[in-house]
């Protein structure tokens, strides 16, 4: 979902950094633990790369696999625990604090993820990524305002990164500007019409804009507003009907009438 860009960035991390030698010395057991995380079967991916450190062979490719493996299981300490080691054989590497800072923010450690990032973006000021994930730990800890700042910045170096435009809506949206929450859930759906959040988000801020036109009286603007809640509230249902948060946006929504 929001990490496609860093799965991406994960499997090119896994399998382009060794070089010829290293490849030889390794075997085909590293390789085939790749693809058996590639396939989702994370524990066998592990088992793999545990029997090469156990044959005492070493590299920080390893434990990065065995980080995004753990991640997968949802085993933050462990997942973490093997960054720090991959870390440790390749200190300031980008793709390794861009995947830690990733780490982190999925399980929500948003003050270290906070204290990573500012660490991390004197070292690499263009990397979009590093300032996503800074931005968002931010945000959750109640920093919109910095966490906008940051968002503009990513967004110059990914402007059609749909995960920027969503958090940039979602941040707008807690600070009740709905008008430029609007524009950026609605750019960030126009990148992405496959995200049920998204079109909840979306249904939220078009509800909040229908409240606020009705205040004012102006009926017109309101009910296209309703309609348009109506419209996006139905999209995420269609995507993910199982949400209870969704289910319980869409009811209230479809309740309200026309003025």
């Amino acid at each position: 979902m929001k990490h496609l860009i860093y799965t991406f960035a994960v499997f090119c991390l896994l399998v382009t950094s060794l070089h010829s030698q290293e490849k030889e010395q390794v075997g085909s057991a590293y390789f085939q633990a790749v693809d058996e995380y590639k396939v989702k079967n994370y524990n066998k991916s592990i088992e793999l790369v545990k029997s090469l450190l156990a044959d005492g062979k070493s590299s920080y490719e390893f434990y990065a696999l065995l980080a995004f493996n753990y991640d997968k299981l949802n085993d933050f300490e462990n997942s973490y625990k093997n960054m720090l080691e991959a870390r440790k054989r390749k200190p300031d590497d980008e793709d390794l604090l861009q995947a830690s800072l990733a780490i982190l923010t999925r399980h929500k450690k948003w003050k270290p993820a906070i204290e990573l990032a500012e660490k991390t973006i004197p070292l690499y000021p263009q990397n979009p990524e590093v300032r996503y994930f800074y931005a968002l730990a931010l945000s959750e800890k109640g920093a919109s305002k910095t966490a906008l700042s940051q968002i503009e910045k990513a967004k110059a170096g990914s402007p059609n990164d749909f995960r920027m435009l969503e958090l940039e809506g979602k941040i707008y949206y807690n600070l009740k500007n709905y008008d430029k929450a609007d524009v950026s859930l609605r750019w960030a759906s126009s990148l992405n019409q496959n995200s049920a959040e998204i079109w909840n988000n979306l249904a939220l801020v078009q509800e909040s804009l229908y409240k606020s036109n009705k205040k004012l009286g102006k009926k017109s603007q309101a009910n296209t507003y309703l309609a348009e809640a109506k419209d996006c509230i139905r999209k995420a249902s269609d995507l993910n009907g199982e949400s209870n948060t969704i289910k319980e946006n869409s009811k209230r929504i479809v309740a309200l009438n026309d003025l």
